[in-house]
């Protein structure tokens, strides 16, 4: 009461949603805002004369039975007897249109909300940031934070803070010309909310909303608030947000006032290097996820690490909502065919629409594999994927084929009953690398039907040698069997020409555990190699 009269405080109301009824029975429309004039006690109530700043519009006292005109009845006859105590022989049952008394009972019966808009100079510290934002490319609701304006909040001593974002107003004509659409209907504040989120991370940059300690409500309005205690010496993260503003360039000023000395700066990047790469989804690479017996056909890139380092993965649409997923696998640089647990280094959890991020500690140098993916197969879509590391780091597209190699496709190979190896012999005319990938498929059921594949374990190696001069060259997953139904692979394995009369080198899949006697599974075989091979018929 005493700082509004002191004229350091502001008050204002506003309504929630009403239907027709509602609006009627009260005199007020529903979310709509309201002026606070006068402060009054009287009786052991609190009374507020309150102003409605339409023109023209719904006005306070609306029907003879109204909440407001009922109210105003009795409030005036009370407030009139106090007034004239202090202003003798002054007339105040007179009111300016659309302005009525209330008591506080009622306001807290019939308003939603009560904003108190406090004096600034009644801080002894203030600081302010004016900033641009072109939120023109950006893919709104589904963004990440990773391209909104961040700031780091500290104060030594800590205590209560207040922050202020504040939108700045354009003219009609600058609105509708930023965002190329049509100056007669372009009402630059007729659409659209911004927020505050404050984060306790010592001021570093965020990209997501998770682990957030306060999320500001959106609000239609060119102001928003809040208030926060910061801790002693820590630095906290403010990020502005934003949604459905007109896609253009917006300016803003964010402010802190304190009672404590306070220092407003730009949030801090952890990650001093940057790679950024483009790419898409493509009715040939959209694999879905990684339950999906195509993932190893989506978009895929090498990370070449200098030195060991924490890596961060941020995986953006480039507009649309569909849940994506990146994921950072041991894999030397090369095209991942299949993904053991033990291969993954760190991924960005849960699919999530619109972007992903991951964040990985203590990765070690070296080369890895980026996979992008969204969870439905077939679905297509353009992205961007920035890499942050603490040291200098190069990332490449991975052709979805190897440039230049001899694709091979063996016939399929099947497993009956109890049946746990089949082999085929392999010949080439020249020194060859080649890679290997298996993968188990569905076969025709009883009935002319499809039989879904068990996906029993499958492991898949190349050898040479007979009885005790036999040798296993090579073996997938470290010797280990995987699930068949997602695929196993054998990467980059060099085979000498003499090698395959002399010795005879064979490619070997090995399948764990059984079937029913009476059905069968078949595995499919590609084989990528740099000169053309031949692979013989499957043996059991």
């Amino acid at each position: 009461m005493k700082a509004f009269q002191y004229g350091d405080v502001l008050i204002t109301l506003g309504t929630g949603k009403m239907d027709e009824s509602e609006e009627c029975a009260t005199g007020l429309p529903g979310e709509h805002d309201y002026a606070v004039i006068t402060l009054e006690e009287t009786c052991g109530k609190h009374l507020f004369l309150i102003k409605n700043p339409w023109s023209g519009g719904v006005e306070g006292p609306a029907s003879a039975g109204s909440i407001v005109v009922r109210e105003n009845v009795d409030v005036q006859n009370q407030i009139g007897a106090i007034l004239s105590t202090k202003e003798p022989g002054a007339k105040h049952s007179h009111l300016e249109p659309g302005t009525f008394w209330m008591n506080i009972n009622e306001i807290f019966q019939h308003f939603d909300s009560l904003y108190l808009n406090w004096n600034p100079g009644l801080f002894s510290y203030r600081e302010d940031v004016h900033f641009a934002w072109d939120i023109a490319t950006s893919n709104g609701l589904w963004a990440s934070f990773g391209n909104n304006p961040q700031y780091q909040i500290h104060s030594e001593a800590g205590g209560t803070v207040w922050i202020v974002l504040s939108r700045h107003f354009k003219s009609y004509r600058q609105a509708s010309s930023d965002a190329n659409i049509d100056s007669s209907t372009a009402n630059p504040f007729d659409k659209g909310f911004i927020s505050l989120y404050l984060f306790r991370n010592r001021g570093y940059k965020v990209y997501f909303t998770d682990n957030s300690t306060v999320r500001g409500p959106y609000v239609d309005s060119p102001n928003t608030l809040v208030k926060t205690d910061l801790p002693a010496g820590v630095p906290c993260t403010v990020v502005v947000s934003e949604q459905e503003l007109l896609r253009s360039s917006h300016s803003f000023t964010l402010s802190a006032f304190s009672l404590q000395p306070l220092i407003l700066s730009e949030a801090r990047d952890r990650y001093l290097c940057h790679t950024v790469q483009a790419g898409a989804w493509t009715p040939a690479n959209a694999g879905g996820n990684a339950s999906s017996p195509t993932y190893s056909k989506n978009p895929q890139f090498s990370m070449n690490l200098t030195r060991p380092s924490d890596v961060s993965l941020l995986l953006e649409l480039r507009g649309g909502e569909f849940p994506v997923h990146v994921k950072l696998v041991w894999s030397d640089g090369k095209p991942v065919r299949f993904i053991g647990t033990r291969d993954i280094v760190g991924d960005s959890g849960e699919y999530r629409k619109g972007h992903a991020f991951a964040e990985i500690h203590d990765v070690p140098a070296g080369r890895f594999t980026i996979v992008c993916s969204m969870f439905e197969q077939g679905q297509l879509g353009e992205f961007i994927l920035k890499v942050g590391t603490m040291s200098d780091c190069t990332v490449q597209r991975i052709p979805t084929r190897p440039a230049g190699h001899f694709v091979s496709h063996p016939k399929t190979a099947f497993f009956a009953g109890e049946m746990d190896r089949l082999w085929a012999p392999l010949n080439c005319a020249r020194l060859t690398r080649l890679s290997v990938v298996a993968q188990s498929h569905d076969t025709a059921g009883h009935g002319g039907g499809q039989a879904k594949s068990s996906g029993l374990p499958l492991r898949i190696s190349l050898e040479s040698g007979h009885g005790l001069t036999k040798r296993v060259l090579a073996s997938s997953s470290d010797d280990d069997f995987s699930n068949g139904h997602y695929g196993v692979q054998l990467n980059d394995i060099d085979i000498q020409a003499h090698m395959c009369p002399k010795a005879g080198v064979r490619l070997v899949l090995e399948r764990a555990g059984s079937l029913n006697p009476a059905s069968q599974e078949g595995v499919n075989v590609k084989i990528y190699s740099t000169n053309s091979i031949d692979v013989g018929s499957w043996v059991g």
